[in-house]
């Protein structure tokens, strides 16, 4: 969420990429249901995922936030193999809460049950990366 991204590339990038984007959920949709080598739950978490920072980079937080979470709930449907970008998309969704709406005390909420969460998964990194966003987020 650099704010040099967003005055480079304008309004017409963030659109090109949204557009990208809803032409790649659109290939998802197409996707036959049973597709045993094909997790269409990670894709469509990344698509969220993706179209998360897009907004947020563009400054338009209030739309980026339910990105986010979006992303959050589709990784979730992986189960374990979900964990890590699960936590990758908490991370976003607390910048995006934290920095973007001024709203801290509902990211560090955030990061701290994912945090756990991750720890009873069996990622401590995953959690020390989170512990250490909800650290610097506290002391500001």
């Amino acid at each position: 969420m650099r704010e040099g991204r967003r005055f480079r590339h304008g309004a017409r990038g963030t659109d090109t990429a949204l557009e990208h984007l809803a032409r790649a959920d659109a290939v998802l949709a197409a996707v036959p249901s049973g597709e045993e080598d094909f997790a269409v739950w990670y894709e469509r978490g990344e698509n969220h995922y993706r179209r998360a920072r897009v907004l947020a980079e563009a400054g338009r937080f209030d739309e980026a936030l339910p990105e986010a979470e979006s992303a959050i709930a589709a990784h979730e449907e992986g189960g374990e193999r979900g964990e890590l970008p699960r936590a990758e998309a908490v991370r976003v969704a607390a910048l995006i809460e934290g920095n973007g709406l001024d709203r801290a005390a509902a990211a560090l909420t955030r990061l701290t049950a994912a945090s756990a969460r991750c720890r009873q998964a069996g990622h401590p990194q995953a959690a020390d990366v989170l512990d250490a966003l909800r650290q610097e987020l506290r002391s500001r």
